[in-house]
């Protein structure tokens, strides 16, 4: 049985901490972890501000440099991709090996940006390791599942 309880989050484009913050109130309530990348100095300073205000440092784990470069100090049970998207590539490549069983791999601007993750989508929809399909939502979701 495949516990869908996240308790480990891995978020790839922090940017200011926007969606950071929605995870660790989620986080906060399954007694998880949130890790968090972010490349730029400054949205990564920002960010820091805005989890310190918000009181999630002791959830949150800001790690900072280019994504495919940093190493993640867990196994996480859900990958929250929003950063440059020709990269997603990578960072399934990079991280997918981090991940538990039963988790999920969110992918933001599937529709918005498809032919810059058009590689990164037929990795996903022919990986015999994921079970995956577009969600209509905003800018576009493409939602993985391991199995």
């Amino acid at each position: 049985m495949v516990n869908n309880k996240f308790t480990k989050v891995l978020e790839v484009g922090t940017s200011i901490g926007y969606s950071g913050l929605w995870f660790a109130k989620a986080l906060r309530e399954t007694g998880g972890k949130l890790y968090t990348i972010e490349s730029n100095d400054e949205r990564y300073d920002i960010a820091r501000e805005n989890f310190a205000e918000a009181d999630v440092l002791d959830i949150v784990q800001q790690l900072k440099g280019h994504a495919p470069d940093v190493p993640i100090p867990d196994m996480v049970d859900f990958l929250f991709l929003d950063a440059t998207k020709f990269e997603y590539k990578y960072y399934l490549s990079t991280y997918l090996f981090h991940m538990k069983k039963g988790g999920m791999i969110v992918a933001d601007n599937a529709t918005s940006h498809a032919e810059e993750m058009k590689v990164y989508h037929d990795m996903v929809m022919n990986s015999d390791q994921l079970n995956s399909e577009i969600v209509e939502l905003g800018t576009g979701l493409l939602v993985s599942k391991i199995i």
